[in-house]
């Protein structure tokens, strides 16, 4: 028979409820996945934060140990007259300031992955996304200061060729830390009259000029260290919060 207006009606309202149905399915379906993408992209993210923040309060650790001996230098430097215990303290804190290891090491998996997958347009909490982007500018600024603070510990280290004998050292132990040997260095003091490859005062002011540079770069360093873990800190509250609703 032939069929009626509103049977046309109805068989095109069912193929259209249908197809919408299908499209919002594959759609929810689409909004699940990409959810729990940034779920786990989140999740991720915390554990590298978590990271960051157990390396830099190592370094700074060891940036205090540095600046530290960078004082007891300039300290016996400028005295008039040098004992054995002076002479055996600028041996080790020489080797102080060049064998303590400061540069952080940022962890970057998640945000690698997040840059190479177009993972940022996942991330719908627009202050986690401007957290992140704060705090990879700040690695930023801390690599550039860090560039210029090797530059300046190398000098260090060409002056330490200058006035330290190298081979009174013994190797570092399980803890870095790294001994004298004062039989070896008494040897060398029987052979040339002297503790250092000079004697020259002048020359002993310009590595203490050097060491306080270096110290100084460190010191601002270890500023921008402090102001990194702040920003971890607070993106990782934010995220958690973010992951718990």
């Amino acid at each position: 028979h032939k069929k009626k207006w509103n049977e046309h009606l109805q068989k095109f309202l069912m193929m259209f409820f249908a197809v919408f149905l299908g499209f919002m399915s594959e759609y929810y379906l689409e909004y699940r996945a990409e959810r729990h993408k940034e779920h786990d992209y989140l999740v991720s993210m915390v554990k590298d934060l978590k990271a960051d923040l157990s390396e830099m309060a190592t370094k700074d650790k060891a940036m205090e140990e540095l600046m530290n001996s960078g004082i007891k230098i300039t300290s016996i430097i400028y005295k008039p007259t040098w004992n054995k215990t002076d002479e055996d303290s600028l041996y080790l804190n020489s080797i102080n300031m060049v064998t303590r290891f400061v540069t952080l090491n940022f962890s970057s998996g998640t945000i690698d992955q997040l840059r190479n997958a177009g993972g940022f347009r996942l991330i719908l909490n627009e202050g986690i996304v401007a957290k992140i982007t704060e705090y990879e500018k700040g690695k930023q600024l801390i690599q550039v200061q860090q560039e210029a603070m090797m530059e300046r510990w190398s000098k260090v280290h060409h002056m330490q060729n200058k006035l330290l004998h190298l081979n009174v050292f013994g190797q570092p132990d399980r803890t870095g830390k790294i001994t004298l040997n004062r039989d070896e260095l008494n040897k060398i003091i029987s052979q040339t009259g002297k503790a250092f490859l000079t004697s020259d005062k002048n020359t002993f002011y310009e590595y203490s000029n050097y060491v306080n540079v270096s110290k100084g770069y460190v010191a601002f360093y270890q500023i921008m260290c402090k102001m990194q873990q702040q920003k971890a800190q607070e993106l990782i509250k934010l995220i958690e919060q973010e992951l718990g609703h």
